[in-house]
Order: C-alpha cells, then structure tokens, then sequence
C-alpha cells in the first residue's frame, strides 16, 4: 500500500507521491532535521521482505555516496522504519527526459550537450566499478543545469570496467550474481543482447543504453520497437535501427556513427568507455553541423540543400499563382507596444487589470486629493473614467463576460457593472485581497483569516474554503487564486514559512485536491496556453496544457522591468485575446533620519540615507532602534544605532519583515513584530544582540507593539483578526501574556501611547468618521477625551508626561499641553511645525521625541520614488510565435 501523506520514515516526513519503478516507490518528503525537501524511494514490502534485495538496495546506497557529480543525483541517506527500507536523494527540480521527448525530438546542440553529461557521469560510475543496468529516459532528469542522472535501483559493483563480459560475477554483498537463475533485469527497449541473454553485464552494457537514448533523443523514436515482447527482443537481438539521418536529417552525420558504434550487438565491438564515448560527442559539438562530412560529400549536401530551397521557392511561386492561400507563409505579426498616461487628476495607475475580450482596462487610481477608487478605460479611447461607487476599492478583478467588475472595500467583497449602477454586496471579506471570477460564476478570494483561498458564488452566499494548505511541507498560507478556462480548476500560489518559498498548485472548486506542478516565482497568471510570472523583474510565459495539469519546455521572457514585490505580488495582467499590460518598477524612495528642534529646524542627522521605519528612542535617550528595509527589497530587519557614535548594528536576523521596535523601560529588551506567517506575531529580544527571539504571543491577527509601561507589565500594542476586522487597542499583559482591551469598537482604534505615569493612553480612532486622537484613563474605570481637533495620528507624550505630540492635517506637528488630575485638562492644539515626514504610509510611527521634548526624530524623504510606467502590449501572444 502506497504511503500517505504525513507518514514518517525516521526524521523524513512524506509529504506525496512522485512515481514508481521495479526497485522502489518514489516520494516526495521533508527532512524535519534540516528544513529541506528530499527524494525517498521505498523498496517494495514484497522485495524487502528478501535478505538479498535488501542488501542490493543498501549497496546502492552505499555506491553512489560514495561520489559525487554534477550529472548524478546525490544520495543523503539509507535506513529503515519497521518494514519499510529506504532511500534518502536530492529533490530535483526539472522534467524527466522521457517527459521531455513526448514533445518531440530534442535540438541537436541539446542532443550533444546532454549526451556528454550523461556519458560523463556513467564514466566517473564506470570508474568507481559502478554499472548502472537501466540507463533509459526516465532515469535522466533535465534541470535548468543540464541532465542528471537518477535511479542506479539496478546498479551493481562491476570491478574492472574493462574486460570480458563475465567479469565481476559477483556482488561483494550477494551470496550469487543477480542474474543467477536468469533473471533479466532492466528496460526491454533499452537493454543490450547480452542482458536479454542474461548474461553478465558491465560498463559495455550502459554503452548499448546510452546509444539508445542518444537516439531517441536526436529522432524522437525509439532504437528498437515490437508489438510485443517477443518481436521487441527479437529486434534488439537482429536488427538495426532506421539510420538517424533517415529520420532527422539536419542531425550531424558523425552523430549517426556513433550511435551506430554505441549499439553493436556484440559487445567487443562496441565503444568500449563513457570517457571515448563523451569524447567524441564533444568533437561533434564542436565541429558544428558538418562534423565527420569530407568536403566532397559535404558539398554535395549544401547543393542538396540549395537545390531543394530553389524547389520550395518554385512550388510556393506556383501556389501563389494559383491561389493556394494554404500555402502561404503566415506573416509573423508584430506587437504594438505603448505606455498608457494616467488621466490628470490621478497620481498614478496601480494594479492594471485587463478585460477578458481585451476591451477595457480597469486600475486602482488615487487622486489628487489622496482618494482611491477604481477607473476604466476602453483601449480604444485616450480618456479613464472613474468607475462611481468604488471609493477605498482595492484589488478590481473582472467577470468572464467582461461585463462586471469585482473588488473590495470595507470588509466587503462587491461587484458592479461598468456599464453604470450601484456596487452590489456579495459577501462579508474582511481581509478580502485578490480574486478571480470563473465561467461557472463561482468567485474565488484570499487574505483569509484561514490562510487558504475561499469560494462564493457570484451571486452572493457564505464563502467556503476551496484549498489546502500543505502545512507538514511548511506552507502557512495561499493566495493569488486565477480560474482556469473550465471554470472548475484555478491555480493558486501556496507560501512556505519563508516568504521566498512558493510553489505553484491546481486545486478544483469541487474537492480540495491539490496537485503541484512548480514552484513559483510571484502571483501567476493563465492565458492562452500559457503560465505568466515575474522573476527578478521578468516577465516569463511558460507552455501550459490545463487538461494535462503539466507544463512543458523552458520558460522565456517576455517583457523586462515589470514590477513585483517581495511578497510575489506582480503589476500585470494578460488576455487571451493578446493583450497584455503591465508597470514598471520605478526608482525607489529612500529616507534620512534627522533631529529637529521645537521650530522644525535640523540640528542633527542620524546614520545614513536608507529605508527606515518606525523609529523608537531608548529611555536613556543613547540608543535608536529602527526598521530599514534593504535597497532594492528583500525582508526588513531591525537595526540599533550608538547616538553618541553614530554607528549602527543589525539587531533582527528573521528571514521575513521585523519592524515596530519598542524598549522596554529599562532599555534592556525591545518587543517587536515579525511576519513569520500571514499576519505579524509579536517578539522579544534582549538589547546588546546576545539572546535569541522569544515569542511573546502568536494567534490569527495582525499584532503591532508601540510602547511599553514604565512598571514594565504592560506592552500596548493594537492589533486585529478576521472576527474583529478593525484595527483595536489593547494591552498585553508581560506576566501571564493574556491581552486586555483597551478600546474596541466597530471603528479603528490605532498608535496606542501610555503616558509615562501609567495613567493615560492616548489612541487615534476613526470613530468620529476620520482619524483623530483620544485620551483615555488606564486601567479604568475613568474619562475619555478627544483631543485632537483636525485630524490626528501617530500620539507621543513627552518624559515626564506634561505635554501630548501627535501629526495633524497636512504633516503639522502638534502639542497639547496636558495637567495632571481628575479628570486631567488638556490646552487645544497648538502646532510646532510642519514635519517634513515622509508621506509613505507608516504602520506606528513617523518620529519621535526626545525625553525633554526639545527634539525629534523625524523619517524624513531623502529621495522621493518615481512610479514606473504602464505599459499596454497589443497582440503579445505574436511575440511567443518568435520563440
């Protein structure tokens, strides 16, 4: 019985099926030890239950560890669970050869290139005395980095390479040959006579196989064939195969003999070594075409050649002539490329997004008075409009009619229809991030609460899950759902524990079966045939067959600077139709962190330009903890900097974003979050970089710390979930790590501030129908107080708790003076400066004050990015026709 998923073989976890041969089953599995995937082939109970196999298979293992090469895959580990006796082999990432030639027969450059990997890893086997005895198509796996040999199940330990065919009868580990009782073991369509014969095999034997794959590649056909196993063993002992040039002429005539040499019958006169073998395929590789032509024959080739163009001329001519448009070559179209300028009201197109019939282009847009909304555009007019209805939208995906717009707002998923009308509800989506609607008007989302990507018919309805996370491989969470043609099956990304880790799966709305068919770069599209994403900024189309669930061949660009993000996302979208439109990155912004006095003049500078965020001043006023995210992306991570010396250290070491600093109030440990998952935990860490990480609190929410009590039990932080999908303040408590509210409501409750005397928490809320800032008693029971007169965010106290800072309308710093009492009294905003903060969106804060308020520490824009343009592809599928 095959094993399932989540079976454990000693510290492998099996995680699915990857195939099946005569020595073994084959899965894919996870060293819990080491964090990484892995190949295990399991010999089949039957066959373990035999002391000879078991010993034929720990041999193997013990052969090919015992080298290691580039062409051959490489073996971790061997043991046994009970029962089960097993394997432990890379996981290689490529296509086996025999997948490959069902496309068709291989180049000649990639005959040569893979038939010297090959030959030159059968030679470093041949000469630590290993055969391998089934060399065939499936046994060869093609990487990015060439061909790789796999599966020595039928190996044995051969001595001398050279010789006789008897010699080494005798395995050091079988008490007889394997072939004693005349046992044949191998491929019928690969094997050489002496192994139908049942003879001795040795390194000839690999020689006759390797002939047989050279030419299956160069011709698409296999050496020997039959109807059945008689006729085919009949043919490999009598006949010889259709020369190559019969079949595919254009191959290099020396290719031909060698091939012939490799497949004699007899195996004294074969080639004798891999080494002769790869030798003279790299003389072919080098010698082009022509190789092993003399000239006379060679010219009569290129005569051949010409005279048979000059007769595909006349008969093109003549087809012409007679109005045989069959005939006529197709002209190869080319693409019309143009970059769209956003209507003058708007600061720039986000998130472009194609209309299935190609008509229409849709796009997130914020205007100059800084609101977001959707806007369409027909292809064929040079004016957007803004679509009525969608203010705060977010992630517009179309109907298959092109008729509808769906997207997200207010914790809700809508659609509407372009043509005019209002926004229809459809259902509750409280994290509600992208989506995608099928033929079958089934709707699918992310950003889920349960990490997986939920369905809904268009109609209106409860959402269900419609995927599965495949947590015993790490993954944590799915997003980037995209429908298939059938309206049943969609792809979908599915993240592993570290941001850069994702693999690219099929799941079906009618089951959750998952099938995985790679990994992948970014968010995926389907269109016409093929598979679209975005590695380092490329934009790559790979061939798709949606019945099949595989894809084939290489990957080719496509389009150059496209914009994506670490997370995988990625600004394009194509259409079946031909056209394809997508932005390019733009430069990137990068910040400065400068002191400001109480009249907003600098006085002071902190290390250099970088991408920082949320700063946060110790206690004693000597050191910053900050974010800084590197330049060109990648995670962000928390560093400390000397104030007096102005020198820097990095503080986080995670692999995915650290951010949100706070001290805690001694200056010896900082809490901050991390976004280790789909939302951000909270951690904490001693000051000086010598301790490791602590969880404080994981839970399915969003959590961001801001200050810390001075008695050192309470971390204030605000956070939310997919039950409470506003933002809340709340306190966490440092003893038995249990949080407390400290103002929830149906609004936002954001940035919560303790005065230094524990008594005060200052909040901003949108519970007033904008941003301003609330004072409340803490712990309670007591007043709340709103405080804030025109907009308020980001609230800071002075040390000793006597005045309130926060960020007005229009970036003005303001000061509230507040007296102590009950209930305390506080003065009406006065403001400081404006603070040339940057406008990028913050999660806590912007700045911050020095103890004695005299000073802050403001993010201030050093350089502002530039948003890349939007460029539109008319007929891109006619850029595939050239590839």
């Amino acid at each position: 019985m095959p094993l399932q998923p989540g079976t454990k073989l000693g510290t492998y976890e099996i995680l699915a099926p990857l195939g099946a041969g005569g020595m073994g089953e084959v899965y894919r599995a996870r060293d819990t030890r080491l964090g990484r995937e892995v190949a295990i082939k399991v010999l089949p109970k039957d066959l373990a239950a035999t002391a000879e196999i078991r010993a034929r298979f720990e041999r193997e293992a013990r052969l090919i560890s015992s080298f290691n090469h580039p062409n051959i895959c490489t073996v971790h580990d061997v043991g046994h669970e009970g029962d089960d006796f097993f394997l432990v082999m890379e996981l290689i990432d490529g296509q086996s050869l025999a997948d490959r030639l069902q496309q068709g027969p291989l180049p000649t450059a990639e005959v040569l290139r893979y038939g010297i990997q090959i030959a030159d890893a059968l030679d470093k086997a041949h000469r630590a005395g290993i055969i391998h005895r089934d060399l065939k198509p499936g046994n060869v796996m093609i990487t990015k980095n060439g061909a790789k040999l796999l599966d020595f199940g039928l190996a044995r330990s051969g001595g001398p390479v050279a010789g006789a065919a008897g010699s080494g009868t005798h395995s050091p580990t079988m008490s007889r040959p394997l072939t004693a009782e005349g046992t044949i073991v191998g491929t019928f369509q690969y094997m050489a006579p002496e192994q139908l014969e049942g003879s001795d095999a040795d390194a000839r034997t690999d020689i006759w196989a390797l002939g047989c794959v050279l030419y299956e590649m160069a011709t698409g056909r296999r050496a020997f064939e039959g109807k059945s196993q008689a006729s085919l063993i009949s043919a490999i002992m009598s006949k010889e195969p259709p020369p190559i040039a019969q079949i595919a002429p254009m191959n290099p005539p020396a290719l031909d003999r060698l091939v012939k040499a490799c497949l004699e019958k007899n195996p004294d006169d074969r080639i004798q070594t891999a080494h002769d073998a790869k030798l003279q395929l790299q003389w072919i590789l080098e010698g082009g075409s022509q190789a092993g032509v003399a000239a006379p024959v060679a010219a009569r080739r290129k005569s051949r050649e010409r005279l048979a163009w000059l007769a595909l001329g006349a008969m093109t001519v003549v087809a012409v002539i007679l109005g045989a448009a069959a005939l006529k070559p197709k002209p190869v179209s080319r693409p019309v490329i143009f970059e769209l300028t956003p209507p003058a009201q708007v600061r720039a197109i986000d998130l472009p997004r194609i209309s299935p019939d190609g008509r229409r282009l849709a796009f997130n847009a914020i205007d100059s008075l800084g609101t977001q909304s959707i806007w369409v555009r027909q292809m064929n007019s040079l004016d957007a409009q803004r679509l009525p209805g969608t203010e705060g939208a977010s992630r517009p995906f179309w109907s298959p009619d092109s008729r509808f717009l769906a997207f997200f707002t207010g914790g809700k998923l809508y659609k509407i229809d372009v043509a005019g009308g209002p926004p229809i509800a459809i259902c509750n989506a409280p994290r509600g991030a992208d989506g995608s609607w099928g033929t079958r008007n089934v709707i699918l989302f992310d950003g889920t609460s349960a990490d997986s990507v939920q369905k809904v018919s268009a109609a209106g309805g409860t959402p269900t899950g419609a995927t599965r996370i495949d947590r015993p491989n790490g993954e944590t969470y799915t997003a980037w759902p995209q429908f298939l043609p059938d309206g049943r099956h969609f792809i979908y990304v599915g993240y592993g524990s570290a941001a850069d880790v994702r693999k690219l799966h099929i799941g079906s709305i009618d089951s959750r079966d998952v099938t995985t068919i790679g990994d992948a770069a970014s968010r995926v599209e389907y269109a016409a045939g093929y598979i679209l994403q975005v590695r380092d900024n490329v934009l790559l189309a790979q061939k798709f067959n949606p019945g099949a669930r595989k894809l084939a061949g290489d990957p080719f660009p496509v389009a150059q600077n496209v914009e994506a993000g670490v997370s995988g996302s990625a600004r394009f979208s194509a259409s079946s139709e031909g056209t394809l439109v997508y932005r390019s990155g733009g430069s990137e912004s990068t910040n400065r962190l400068v002191w400001v006095d109480r009249s907003g003049k600098e006085v002071g500078v902190v290390g250099s330009p970088g991408r920082y965020s949320n700063p946060s001043v110790s206690p004693d006023g000597t050191e910053l903890a900050v974010a800084m995210r590197p330049s060109g992306g990648g995670s962000a991570s928390i560093w400390t900097i000397d104030l007096s010396r102005n020198l820097g250290s990095r503080f986080t070491f995670t692999t995915t974003d650290a951010d949100n600093p706070v001290w805690s109030p001694d200056g010896s440990r900082i809490a901050f979050s991390v976004d280790r998952s789909a939302f951000a935990d909270l951690y904490l860490k001693p000051f000086g970089g010598t301790g490791a990480d602590s969880l404080l609190v994981r839970h399915d929410e969003a959590d961001v710390p801001c200050s810390w009590s001075s008695s050192g039990d309470w971390l204030f932080h605000f956070t939310r979930s997919s039950e409470r999908p506003n933002w809340d303040a709340e306190a966490l408590s440092m003893r038995d790590r249990r949080s407390v509210p400290v103002a929830a409501s149906p609004f936002h409750e954001f940035q919560p501030a303790l005065s230094p005397d524990g008594t005060l928490v200052a909040y901003g809320s949108t519970e007033s129908g904008g941003a301003e800032v609330y004072v409340q008693a803490f712990p309670g029971p007591g007043g709340k107080w709103r405080v804030s007169n025109a907009a308020g965010a980001e609230p800071r106290w002075r040390g000793d708790g006597r005045e309130l800072f926060y960020l007005g309308d229009d970036r003005r710093l303001m000061s509230i003076t507040v007296t102590p009492g009950t209930p305390p009294k506080f003065s009406l905003p006065q403001p400081l400066f404006t603070a040339p903060v940057s406008p990028d969106q913050q999660t806590r804060n912007r700045y911050d004050v020095s103890r004695d308020g005299q000073r802050f520490l403001i993010v201030q824009t050093a350089n502002q990015a530039a948003v890349g343009p939007t460029t539109v592809v008319l007929d891109w599928l006619g850029m595939l026709e050239k590839q």
